[in-house]
């Protein structure tokens, strides 16, 4: 406790003494570069309304053990130096303050008239009028006097005030200057070239982080070149656009810096509400920073942005080793990256605040933290593509083999789906087929319901008219002549035959359409045939011409026989009265036996030729005669059991009507052969 109180004592006695205690800067020959720092006084003056006079005169004077360091302060600074000339030094030397974005300089040394000689520079006074053309301000001095003098320096400016005072001989100040911007030229020309590489890649990935960090390399480019005030050396950019460009780019690269620190730090994954809070609050303070920074009040917009990032780089720094320790891979590479920057802007940031003195460390540490910074993460990115690159390759490969088992697959299945589709559609057609046909069918069978009802309401009425006529005609004159009561009979037996035939006819058609007549083919005289077909006709009604018939053939002669008096029938209904019919027989040279059935009568129409054979039709000709329209049918029906043909022949000048048959002179073609078969419907 005693050694504690003595050196607190030491401390506060000499403390104030060291405010006078600062040495003479020495010009000598041989000396290049010679720093203020540990030669130079402070003194604040609130209002900026002192003299150098007054200034010289006040008692607030504070020695500075480094370079002048204010931080953001509305208040002119008064900078005091001392400087002894030697007799070897050189006359000729410049002043240059290493901050480049002063907003007012005034250098005041002794005139020799107990005045004050002013020299002035600054980004107010346009860098167009500035006694030497530099990035910062640098005023040229001519020393003739040997010995001491005091140089006083009035300083404003919007940003922070941190400054070093360099007092160079003017070949080497030059010689300097030269090295300077081959360094500058080189410094940022790296950072040209990661903003084109990063700017290529995004151009050919569109990857979202390639993206923000050539977004973030672009800020921060920006920044470091407004920063150096290349840009308004280069083109001689006044204060009132430098300051507020050079204010957004500060305040938006905050908000793009702890975007991609979190995509870096994978925090999202971890703590995505936290994330999200962090990163509204950098937006909103980047805002209004930037809001403050436009209506004029630049301290007041850049020392909030400045503060939040201080804050979250430590939050990030400290957060770095617990993710670690609990295995986040992502936070190692952060903390190293990372880690160089947030240190060099860290030490710039207590630089500017007047924490930290201000020499060649403080200085250029955050641009060598943000060099090696992007360079790291240039390489992180550039590995990065690289994996996701392989990455990529390996999942076209894995899909292209996926695709090509996928559509093997496919053409496997659309190859089963196929066939079996076509099955089904070729069963589809059958059933449509078959479903035809029985709507055919059936809409036949109802055609011939009502043709069946047609000539039955017709057919039958006429002969029960004649037999209910002649009944009452009976019952009214029993004592009639017996001449006329036997004609009478007769006319019964007549209308009574007449319906016996119908109904026989319709019997026979109806049981071979139900398959209930037995086909019996046997050999049989064609001769025989025809003279048994013709006994129930008159000799002189029917010519017949018989020529190379064989002695048989085979054939149903019960069948064949319905079928002759059918087509004698036929004729006889349409021939022209006194007109006989001609039947003919005679083997052809195909070995066919052609019966042919002609008669003189009217020519048949041509539209209803294809419907003769059908069951219950009866032409327009036949409408007043009798008949159930089932003669022909039948005809069709016998010859086709026999395996022939049906043929019809017409003579429009002869006016002959033809009907041929055409059968099989060895029975060839029969159905079922020579044994006893029954008839199929569908025949």
């Amino acid at each position: 406790m005693k050694r504690l109180s003595f050196v607190l004592f030491v401390i506060a006695v000499l403390l104030p003494l060291s405010a006078l205690a600062q040495s003479a800067l020495t010009l000598q020959s041989g000396a290049r570069q010679l720093l203020g720092s540990g030669h130079l006084s402070l003194l604040r003056d609130v209002g900026g309304r002192m003299t150098a006079d007054a200034a010289l005169a006040s008692d607030q004077w504070k020695a500075l053990p480094g370079a002048a360091s204010a931080g953001y302060t509305s208040d002119t600074i008064w900078l005091r130096l001392e400087v002894e000339r030697h007799s070897d030094a050189p006359q000729e030397w410049v002043v240059r303050f290493t901050n480049a974005l002063l907003d007012d300089v005034r250098l005041y040394r002794p005139d020799g008239l107990r005045g004050w000689s002013e020299q002035v520079a600054g980004e107010n006074l346009g860098r167009s009028n500035w006694p030497v053309d530099a990035r910062s301000v640098v005023l040229p001095v001519r020393i003739a006097a040997i010995g001491r003098e005091v140089w006083l320096v009035r300083l404003q400016s919007k940003n922070a005030m941190s400054t070093d005072l360099e007092v160079w001989p003017r070949a080497a100040f030059d010689d300097s200057s030269r090295r300077e911007y081959l360094y500058y030229g080189l410094y940022f020309g790296f950072y040209v070239l990661l903003i084109v590489l990063h700017a290529f890649f995004w151009r050919m990935t569109r990857e979202a982080q390639s993206g923000w960090y050539l977004l973030y390399v672009s800020l921060h480019t920006l920044t470091e070149l407004m920063t150096f005030a290349i840009p308004q050396q280069l083109f001689d950019m006044p204060a009132g656009v430098s300051d507020p460009l050079l204010g957004m780019s500060i305040c938006g690269g905050l908000a793009v810096g702890v975007h991609f620190s979190l995509q870096q730090l994978d925090l999202p994954a971890v703590w995505p509400r936290f994330s999200k809070m962090v990163l509204t609050s950098a937006c909103g303070v980047s805002l209004a920073g930037i809001g403050l920074v436009l209506s004029g009040r630049y301290a007041a917009g850049m020392i909030p942005v400045q503060l939040l990032a201080m804050i979250l780089v430590v939050v990030f720094i400290s957060l770095s080793p617990w993710l670690i320790m609990h295995g986040h891979k992502p936070a190692r590479f952060f903390l190293l990256v990372f880690g160089i920057f947030y240190a060099g802007v860290m030490v710039s940031f207590l630089r500017n605040m007047a924490v930290v003195p201000m020499n060649f460390w403080t200085s250029h540490a955050a641009a060598v933290g943000a060099l090696l910074h992007m360079a790291l993460m240039s390489l992180r990115l550039n590995l990065r593509y690289d994996e996701l690159r392989r990455d990529k390759a390996m999942a076209q490969a894995e899909t292209v083999r996926a695709v090509r088992e996928l559509n093997d697959s496919l053409e496997d299945q659309v190859t089963r789906r196929t066939a079996a589709l076509q099955q089904e559609i070729t069963q589809r057609v059958q059933l449509e087929q078959e479903l035809r046909k029985a709507l055919d069918v059936e809409r036949q069978i109802k055609e011939e319901q009502q043709d069946f009802v047609a000539m039955v309401s017709h057919e039958f009425r006429t002969p029960l008219a004649i037999i209910t006529t002649t009944a009452q005609q009976i019952a009214k004159n029993l004592d009639a002549a017996r001449e006329k009561t036997l004609a009478r009979c007769q006319n019964l037996r007549d209308a009574a035959r007449r319906m016996a035939a119908l109904v026989d006819e319709y019997l026979t058609a109806d049981r071979m359409d139900a398959s209930a007549t037995a086909f019996r083919p046997a050999p049989c005289d064609p001769r025989s045939l025809i003279d048994d077909a013709l006994q129930e006709w008159p000799r002189e009604r029917i010519t017949t011409a018989l020529h190379s018939l064989p002695p048989q053939f085979v054939c149903d002669k019960g069948l064949l026989q319905v079928a002759l008096r059918n087509l004698l029938n036929n004729a006889e209904r349409h021939s022209t009265a006194g007109q006989a019919i001609h039947l003919k027989a005679a083997t052809r040279d195909d070995g066919l036996i052609c019966l042919s059935v002609s008669n003189h009568g009217g020519p048949i129409p041509e539209d209803e030729i294809p419907r003769l054979f059908q069951k219950y039709f009866r032409g327009r000709s036949a409408q007043h005669q009798p008949g159930a329209g089932l003669g022909l049918y039948l005809v069709r029906r016998i010859v086709d059991m026999h395996g022939g043909e049906v043929r019809l022949g017409s003579d429009a000048q002869s006016g002959l009507v033809t009907f041929s048959l055409l059968l099989p002179a060895g029975g060839d073609g029969l159905d079922g052969g020579p044994s006893v078969t029954t008839l199929s419907t569908a025949a």
